[in-house]
């Protein structure tokens, strides 16, 4: 079986083009890629074509134009007189020469793949073309091979099985030089444009798409689920060998059901690096050009990500909104309420510690996350939070505590009642409060894109949820758990059914393959992430390809131990000066520090240098080719007093932060390296200060 990369719309397709896909699909080989209506760039006349289909495969590329032709009055060289159903004559261009133009423009931008993609992809591209004519009886197909060609007229029977792949080949000039999948890969990057990626650098040439990014890209709207689900005791068995857990039941709330049946719902999965925001971008694209009258968004949780994201997306009519989350909930806000910056309950907190010993007992942090999280569950009263489960908080709480906890909580919204105030995680039930009431809009769009999705609360999700249109809507996730650094909730837990709807890229093509191993390493045995995977179905945690001969190689991390942070900066400032005057642009170098203390004295050192400085947190979903990871011994603070979840927290947080780096990597600290990073040694040179 082919793999089919576009689709036909329903509502334009004919019945020809639907009977000639299915039968290119069904019979050729799977090594065979048949693309769908993809534009053509006609250049010399200024227009953009579209073939209905072109086939490539390890012999060459063939265009086919697919003609709904019944009846034909009179055929010359260069035209056919036809009649259609409903008796009117027509004069038509042979689409032979129709198809022999595509094929003409294709083979003019294949022979710029050099320029695009490098010396690798120069060779000489076999094409050819045809016709298809799946109405017309054997008798009149004979008749237009001898007026047009015996090689460029199809008929339904030359799609069958035994003759399909022959009859295309026939097409094409005889050669017994195959191409090589470098050469496949810059040929789908130029009949699929959205396969190219643009290298900002000087120098490099483009990119493209893997063969599995470009299936997800470019898959029809409507996403079923692919595999049956885990059995119950299937997914039980697998968390009894990762540890204790509550059984959980078949039943899947009323909601989601109607979500899975309503909505064409895909999760992206990857490791880092392995384009999982290439992809989303791509798709966002692909679905613009293709809906023109959709109303779509794009979403994020961080304001760094949705600034690129919006850099990205310009440009494409059809993308109504690029944000984070909370800047989409202000818009909605807006006219609903007087919007006013939110509280931080934090602050509130540490002004009441004296009244409340829970604070004191437990910390300001905890009954800060504590607080948050009830909000984003959706816990909406003393019965519900007493008896929650609280999976993944980190530590149990007795029921005295969480009576408690509760009534600091109840004088804490008292007080915001009074201030006429909220907090950022009352935000979203302000959102939902208001279309109860019908006075903020529901159903606003055809498709929402969410990256970096595992950062989004459950009841977050339920906003995105009601922005979508309950019939035929499109949600598009991309996530990766091990770089869920603010909080975990499983997909059950968020109320969406993503089993069997989920892909996922295992290619770090961002990194060096020595920078994503020394970060791999880091959470490579967290049995706490391999628990929360397999909660959501997931049998096993997916290893990253580390063998992919696509991924680069370089330098290995540079470990340095300093004696003061004094000697460290000055270190950070003499290397970004080196590099500066090497070439390297101020732009693709970044500092990252876990403490926003931290980031402020780096600043102040660093300055003129006109590199990015900040939090390990602050530049999430971003890349650099060089980042300075600076006094590491901050990461794992107090970890002897930290929990299971605690310690897993900040494992994800230094893999993610050391996966931002494309080509180089340097590792500071001074004292005495972190435990919990001793694993990262094998993978480091250590260099002498």
């Amino acid at each position: 079986m082919a793999q089919v990369i576009g689709h036909l719309r329903e509502d334009k397709a004919t019945r020809g083009e639907k009977v000639v896909l299915k039968r290119l699909k069904e019979f050729l080989p799977h090594d065979f890629r048949v693309y769908v209506e993809c534009p053509l760039q006609d250049r010399r006349n200024r227009l953009q074509r579209f073939p209905d289909f072109i086939v490539v495969c390890n012999f060459g590329v063939v265009v086919l134009e697919v003609k709904d032709w019944y009846q034909i009055e009179e055929i010359t060289p260069y035209q056919a007189r036809i009649r259609r159903r409903d008796g009117q004559v027509m004069n038509k261009k042979n689409p032979v020469l129709v198809a022999r133009d595509y094929a003409i423009v294709l083979q003019e931008e294949l022979e710029k793949m050099p320029a695009r993609f490098g010396e690798r992809c120069k060779v000489n591209v076999p094409w050819g073309y045809a016709a298809v004519f799946p109405n017309l009886p054997p008798s009149i197909i004979a008749q237009l091979r001898e007026t047009w060609g015996e090689p460029y007229v199809l008929g339904l029977k030359d799609l069958e099985p035994n003759l399909i792949t022959k009859r295309l080949r026939h097409t094409l000039p005889k050669t017994n030089q195959m191409l090589r999948s470098h050469e496949l890969e810059c040929i789908r990057a130029v009949i699929f444009p959205i396969n190219r990626i643009h290298r900002t650098e000087s120098g490099r040439p483009d990119a493209v798409l893997d063969e599995e990014q470009e299936k997800i890209v470019a898959e029809p709207p409507a996403v079923v689920p692919e595999e049956r689900k885990p059995t119950v005791a299937v997914r039980q068995a697998v968390l009894e060998t990762l540890g204790p857990s509550r059984p959980q039941t078949e039943e899947i709330p009323p909601a989601e059901q109607e979500l899975a049946q309503n909505t064409s719902i895909r999760l992206v999965r990857g490791v880092a690096g392995s384009g999982k925001t290439v992809v989303l971008t791509r798709r966002a694209q692909y679905l613009a050009a293709q809906y023109p009258e959709w109303r779509i968004c794009v979403a994020t949780y961080n304001k760094e990500l949705a600034k690129s994201l919006r850099a990205d997306l310009r440009g494409f009519p059809a993308i109504k909104r690029v944000t984070h989350f909370h800047n989409l909930c202000a818009a909605l806000l807006k006219g609903y309420i007087d919007w006013k910056t939110p509280s931080d309950p934090e602050g509130w907190i540490r002004a009441h510690i004296e009244q409340w010993p829970i604070v004191r007992e437990l910390g300001v942090d905890f009954i800060t996350a504590e607080i948050k999280w009830i909000k984003e569950v959706g816990i909406a009263d003393r019965g519900t939070y007493l008896s929650a489960e609280r999976k993944g908080r980190g530590r149990g709480l007795r029921a005295s505590q969480r009576e408690r906890i509760y009534d600091l909580l109840e004088a804490y919204q008292q007080w915001l009642y009074e201030q006429k105030a909220f907090d950022w995680a009352d935000v979203p039930h302000l959102v939902l409060q208001g279309m109860d009431e019908g006075k903020i809009s529901t159903g606003i769009y055809d498709a929402i894109l969410i990256d970096e999705a595992q950062d989004f609360a459950p009841v977050w999700i339920e906003v995105i949820k009601r922005l979508l249109k309950p019939e035929g809507g499109l949600l598009f996730l991309a996530d990766d758990p091990s770089q869920s650094i603010y909080r975990y909730y499983s997909w059950r837990e968020k109320g969406v059914p993503v089993v069997g709807r989920t892909r996922w890229l295992r290619i770090p093509y961002r990194n060096t393959r020595e920078i994503y191993e020394a970060a791999y390493e880091v959470i490579r045995h967290d049995e706490v992430l391999k628990r929360q995977l397999a909660r959501e179905g997931e049998s096993v945690v997916v290893e990253p390809d580390l063998t992919n001969q696509y991924l680069r190689h370089g330098p290995r991390p540079q470990l340095r131990r300093f004696s003061s942070a004094s000697e460290e900066f000055a270190f950070i400032r003499a290397e970004i000066e080196y590099l500066l005057q090497h070439g390297w642009s101020p732009e693709r170098i970044i500092v990252l520090h876990r403490r926003r203390a931290g980031v402020n004295k780096l600043r102040y050192h660093l300055r003129g240098l006109g590199v990015s400085v900040g939090t390990f947190h602050s530049r999430k979903g971003l890349e650099y080719d060089v980042v300075f990871l600076s006094q590491m011994q901050e990461t794992f603070a107090n970890s002897e007093d930290m929990t299971e979840e605690n310690l897993s927290q900040e494992r994800r947080l230094v893999y993610m932060t050391m996966t931002r780096a494309r080509e180089r990597l340097y590792l500071n600290y001074e004292g005495r390296w972190p435990e919990h990073l001793k694993g990262v040694l094998k993978y480091v040179e250590e260099v002498l200060t």
